[in-house]
């Protein structure tokens, strides 16, 4: 019988050898692209470590973390590697797990950069394992600083429509906190001058301080963001823009109007579009951090624009299921999972992660009716990317290492299920835990990763 089945399928293996990366692409690859979004803070850069930390020692070393991922059995994995994403710059994780050795937490992402794992499976049913003696199991990660992310919903408004979009949420709460400095500048602006570069980069500086200083207090909403860092591929001096008051916005004739017009187009056309073909297209699955922690410990409005802000870019998405020809043969892909993820779930007591669960769920209810209107599935996850925490002497206390290396115990108030169930007044001061020095025995003990993963891998 083994010597029929095997000159059965030696054409086959012809075959497959002739055209060996094409076959294998096809039938001996299941290949799965990650973009893991997140706002500004959310914990991206020590996510991307930790993850490709864990992958290395579960596959490599055969170290029992993620135990509940059953999609990946260790005791099949024959081989694992690493290789560049396309042209994208590598992820720095060496750089990142020395900054954890030196008791510093990895920097914030400011540059595109990805990587492509591939996890070889051994095949141990029937037939197919001589057809097709193994599987790759292919996962392509990008990760992007959250500041491109809340710019895309930009590509589909005029500069007039943004501009007046920007003074309304200037005008809410928090942002109009912040915004005080940047009013007074533009009320005292001269525009009946002509917009020369003087003038332009004059303005330009003070929208950008008023942008720095609300990202500094935990505004997420902010735009452009792509003027905020030095990753990005535009050039903010050349073709600066801000909004301007709507007399002079809805002045067409306006020399102003028409010169940010034509910068704003600029900044669509050759950043925007160009950023969301190359960095955004193609993906299948969608991870999107949350940090409530920022939130809470603010105020109860920037848990309202943290709401608002994904609501926006939920609508920013190409979602739905494409067939198994367009993902295989087409390379079309749409984003059919959505996972939104609490980072950082380790600041926390376990008495008080029901509670955070839920407030996820409520930050994020105007994202999910437009995943529903689309029918698409998604589902809500707490994680921690790094187990920085000890359990403290109660049930609502914790134990963590400070920024000066002492071991301390905090004691937690309850945490609000909902933004109703939040006094306006009330914050909730975020854990300043610092890195402990056993940090990778504590990434390999990060909670949370294996059932998200699982959850997007299984069919």
């Amino acid at each position: 019988m083994r010597n029929l089945l095997d000159s059965v399928l030696k054409p086959v293996r012809r075959a497959s050898d002739a055209g060996s990366a094409q076959f294998a692409e096809w039938f001996m690859q299941s290949r799965h692209r990650f973009t893991i979004t997140g706002l500004s803070r959310s914990g991206k850069s020590m996510l991307f470590t930790s993850l490709m930390t864990i992958l290395k020692y579960r596959s490599e070393q055969q170290y029992q973390c993620l135990p509940l991922l059953r999609y990946l059995p260790m005791d099949l994995v024959e081989n694992m590697w690493v290789e560049p994403l396309g042209d994208l710059p590598e992820f720095p994780v060496e750089e990142h797990m020395a900054a954890l050795g030196k008791g510093k937490w990895p920097p914030a992402t400011e540059s595109v950069a990805g990587f492509q794992l591939t996890v070889r499976l051994r095949q141990t049913h029937g037939v197919k394992k001589y057809l097709l003696p193994f599987t790759d199991i292919v996962f392509e990660f990008i990760d992007y600083p959250g500041e491109w992310l809340t710019d895309l919903p930009m590509l589909d408004k005029t500069f007039t429509q943004w501009s007046d979009s920007a003074w309304a949420q200037q005008m809410n709460e928090p942002q109009n906190q912040f915004a005080k400095d940047w009013h007074e500048a533009v009320s005292g602006f001269d525009f009946e001058q002509p917009p020369t570069p003087d003038a332009i980069n004059l303005l330009v500086s003070k929208y950008r301080e008023y942008l720095l200083a609300a990202k500094a207090q935990g505004i997420s909403m902010l735009q452009p963001g792509s003027f905020l860092i030095p990753g990005s591929g535009f050039d903010w001096q050349e073709y600066g823009f801000t909004p301007l008051p709507s007399r002079i916005s809805s002045d067409l004739s306006s020399p102003w109007t028409q010169r940010f017009t034509h910068h704003f187009e600029v900044f669509q056309k050759n950043w925007l579009a160009a950023l969301k073909q190359s960095t955004f297209r193609e993906t299948d699955k969608q991870i999107i951090l949350v940090d409530l922690f920022e939130g809470l410990n603010h105020s109860k409005s920037h848990l309202y624009q943290l709401r608002e802000t994904l609501s926006n870019l939920a609508q920013t998405f190409v979602y739905g299921d494409t067939g198994w020809v367009q993902r295989h043969l087409l390379r079309q892909q749409k984003i059919a999972k959505v996972a939104f993820v609490a980072t950082k779930s380790d600041l926390i007591p376990t008495a008080q992660k029901d509670n955070l669960l839920a407030l996820l769920k409520d930050v994020t209810r105007g994202a999910t009716a437009q995943l529903d209107k689309d029918d698409i599935q998604f589902e809500h996850f707490l994680v921690s990317a790094i187990q920085a925490t000890d359990a403290g002497s109660n049930e609502q206390a914790l134990r963590y290492v400070n920024s000066e290396g002492r071991y301390m115990e905090a004691t937690f108030e309850p945490l609000p299920d909902s933004l109703k169930a939040m006094p306006a007044d009330e914050h909730y001061p975020a854990l300043p835990a610092g890195v402990p020095k056993d940090h990778l025995a504590r990434i390999l003990n990060g909670n949370g990763l294996d059932r998200l993963f699982q959850y997007l891998l299984e069919d």
